[in-house]
């Protein structure tokens, strides 16, 4: 789940990011245009989560390198405590917020279009214009435009006062919107932000929907004979009337609002504007660009993003039974990253999330022999569920046939005279032995969570016995052990190893096993 919106989240980003450069270029094209572009920025937004379930995934191939890697020793010390009861992860707690702030915001958003509607039912008639129904009502104080399936204009009690020039100008703009069917653009928009509401570029982009949406109007008043400083100076009294007061229902569009005045007064008295509207060509234009940014968008998977396969399986014996706690070690091609798990108690294993590439699996358990399985291919996220099968391991007895007599000289005898030669014998290597080891402590936030998992450290022995250059191999595992077990093997110490007599530095590798006792 968290996987998917973090997904989510970032494709959202890109596509808003794409109309944000592509309004910037168009800056000096008509307002219509720019309101298009948002307008497919907030549909694409609406279509992607749809987008993302049936879109056959597509990731991009990276190269698969082939490495040696020098073998080491391993030391392997499990860590064990006692399970407590885990509350909900952390993961469920972030889905459920983003899902408990997206419900109350459609709450809050099917409250006010209720008000609306019942505002508008509540209203007077008074007229129709361009086949578009205005309504007269004392409950607002500016005039506005609501309904999403059939738009109609509501004016406050007072407009119908205004002079005849204001009233016009008032509602060619206002008919504007309703013809335009700006209000389901505004539906959209507000959709898009209750669905995408921890995203403040969401909201941005919305903010500048609706802004586009204002000076297209405001172009279709001066496209239809207004003169842009007179229309301008009724805004300013439209606005100086509301003294602080905007009485604006949710799902409403109104007329100014005291925020917006400079930038819209600004737009009207420029001369080199172009104010036209949108033709079908520019409609179609825009929505097939869209579709073509959606649909790679939604079937890419990024390797960081699609990872939630991993490689996952089950492990059997020759009978066909499952073999619990067998270890499943990783290695990562043309990399020293390695990750390790144990299978659980009904034979199965998971190692996710991983990105795409190719693999080498080991499996192992006492009593059965070491299998490695290489080349597994991960794509899109996952690979096919492996069925393991460990073989019962080989005994190996050694007989000694012992005779009488001596053994044949290896070397010819030394002629008379001759003086020894000194020869230097190698290949005896001490073995490694830990002299003083710390135990490392469970977190207790990981006992309270549930969480367990291994972690796999390489190290160099050094002469004196101290642990140097340590370095964590796996990445699926929580922070928290592996900083509790860091800390701990940064104390231990050996014996130091001896090559024919000398102190040498070896390479060792160390699992730390975190197990809670059921």
């Amino acid at each position: 789940m968290d996987s998917m919106l973090f997904e989510l989240a970032v494709k959202a980003t890109l596509l808003l990011g794409v109309c944000g450069l592509v309004a910037a270029a168009a800056r000096r094209a008509p307002a219509s245009l720019r309101h298009l572009i948002w307008l497919a920025g907030v549909a694409a937004l609406l279509a992607l989560p749809v987008a993302l379930l049936v879109a056959p995934g597509w990731a991009p191939a990276l190269p698969r390198a082939a490495q040696a890697t020098q073998a080491a020793a391993r030391t392997v010390i499990v860590v064990t405590a006692d399970a407590v009861p885990s509350g909900v992860p952390w993961r469920w707690w972030m889905a459920g917020l983003w899902a408990g702030g997206a419900a109350l915001l459609l709450l809050r958003l099917g409250l006010g279009h209720r008000r609306a509607s019942k505002l508008a039912r509540n209203a007077g008639a008074w007229r129709r214009v361009d086949g578009v129904e205005v309504l007269v009502s004392a409950g607002i104080d500016v005039p506005v435009v609501c309904g999403a399936a059939r738009p109609v204009v509501l004016l406050p009690a007072e407009a119908t006062a205004w002079p005849a020039d204001r009233l016009e100008m008032v509602l060619r703009h206002e008919v504007s919107h309703a013809v335009r069917r700006d209000t389901l653009a505004q539906l959209a928009a507000e959709l898009a932000c209750a669905l995408y509401w921890p995203l403040p570029w969401v909201w941005m982009a919305a903010s500048r929907l609706r802004k586009e949406a204002e000076l297209a109007c405001d172009d279709g008043v001066l496209r239809h004979g207004g003169r842009a400083s007179d229309y301008a100076g009724h805004l300013i009294e439209i606005v100086r009337g509301l003294n602080g007061r905007e009485r604006i229902p949710q799902g409403a569009i109104p007329m100014a609002r005291i925020n917006d005045l400079e930038h819209r007064l600004r737009a009207l008295l420029r001369n080199n504007l172009r104010r036209g509207p949108v033709g079908r060509g520019a409609v179609l234009t825009v929505a097939a660009a869209a579709l073509a940014l959606l649909a790679p968008l939604a079937a890419l998977r990024m390797p960081a993003l699609a990872a939630d396969g991993g490689i996952r399986g089950v492990v059997r014996d020759p009978s066909g039974a499952v073999v619990p706690k067998a270890r499943v070690s990783l290695s990562f091609n043309g990399s020293s990253r390695r990750e390790a798990v144990y299978s659980n108690e009904a034979g199965e294993f998971a190692l996710a999330p991983l990105p795409d590439g190719n693999y080498n699996v080991a499996v192992a358990k006492p009593g059965f022999a070491l299998l490695e399985l290489k080349g597994i291919v991960v794509e899109g996220g996952a690979s096919q569920p492996l069925q393991i099968m460990l073989m019962t391991g080989r005994v190996h007895e050694t007989v000694n046939v012992v005779g009488e007599g001596g053994p044949k000289p290896a070397v010819a005898p030394l002629a008379p005279g001759q003086a020894p030669t000194r020869i230097r014998v190698g290949g005896s290597v001490q073995a490694v032995k830990l002299v003083t080891k710390v135990t490392p402590k469970y977190p207790p936030s990981c006992k309270a969570e549930g969480i367990q998992g291994s972690v796999l450290m390489r190290a160099v022995i050094g002469k004196d016995g101290s642990v140097l250059n340590l370095e964590v191999l796996n990445q699926i595992v929580d922070p928290r052990l592996v900083e509790a077990a860091v800390e701990a093997v940064k104390q231990w110490r050996y014996q130091p190893t001896l090559l024919n007599g000398e102190p040498v530095e070896i390479l060792t590798e160390i699992d730390v096993n975190f197990t809670l006792l059921q």
